[in-house]
């Protein structure tokens, strides 16, 4: 069965004989029964495959961040699908090893609002890093966003609000269970309605200390 909501020139959700309807992302779609494919799958299909699936595992870690560092990015798609597209397109590079995404090309934020400038991220105290920036445009209640990833690991550590843009500062703790881990770091700004974000800048990596030389600084 099959619910009308807007009369017959509506949309509708359910089952009506073998369609399915429902609404995603504010249209009314309709979808007939999966069918098993007979065609062969050409080259740049494979390759297309290829990629997609080096950008999901590359981004999975990020998912609650890019939900909304690419909000909007793309008319009636989610965050996670237009971050994937984005990376599929521009950060996707092969070499003898296959596929692999570079993570000075990847974004984690993308759209219309001002960038920050002079950006910089170093190493802190207590498994920390500090994030600055300097400002004289912008909203200066626009939130930082930061993300500390480690690649290798599959792991990361972000905050979608670190500190307001006119505070020109920020640290993120990310933990001792990343004790001499390399961490890939970026920086972006959204507005404080979060209808807005900026590109996101890669400020490259900051490798934590090993645990014990966290100890020996801690006793001096």
């Amino acid at each position: 069965m099959a619910v009308i909501k807007n009369g017959i020139l509506g949309g509708f959700s359910g089952t009506a004989g073998a369609v399915n309807g429902y609404h995603l992302m504010g249209q009314e779609i309709m979808r007939g029964p999966r069918r098993d494919r007979v065609s062969k799958v050409t080259p740049k299909e494979l390759l297309n495959r290829n990629k997609f699936a080096v950008s999901q595992v590359w981004l999975q870690p990020l998912t609650g961040l890019l939900r909304i560092g690419f909000q909007h990015y793309k008319a009636k798609c989610h965050g996670f699908v237009a971050a994937k597209s984005f990376i599929s397109k521009n950060a996707i590079v092969s070499d003898d090893a296959g596929f692999h995404v570079d993570p000075a090309l990847a974004c984690v934020s993308h759209g219309p609002l001002n960038p920050g400038f002079e950006e910089t991220a170093t190493l802190g105290d207590n498994y920390s890093i500090d994030f600055t920036w300097n400002y004289n445009w912008g909203a200066y209640n626009d939130r930082a966003m930061v993300v500390a990833y480690d690649i290798e690991g599959g792991e990361a550590e972000y905050e979608t609000s670190l500190a307001k843009r006119a505070a020109k500062k920020g640290t993120l703790q990310v933990g001792k269970e990343y004790a001499g881990k390399t961490l890939h770091v970026y920086i972006g700004f959204v507005s404080e309605d979060r209808k807005s974000r900026s590109i996101s800048k890669y400020l490259g990596v900051i490798t934590m200390p090993e645990a014990s030389d966290a100890v020996e600084e801690t006793n001096i």
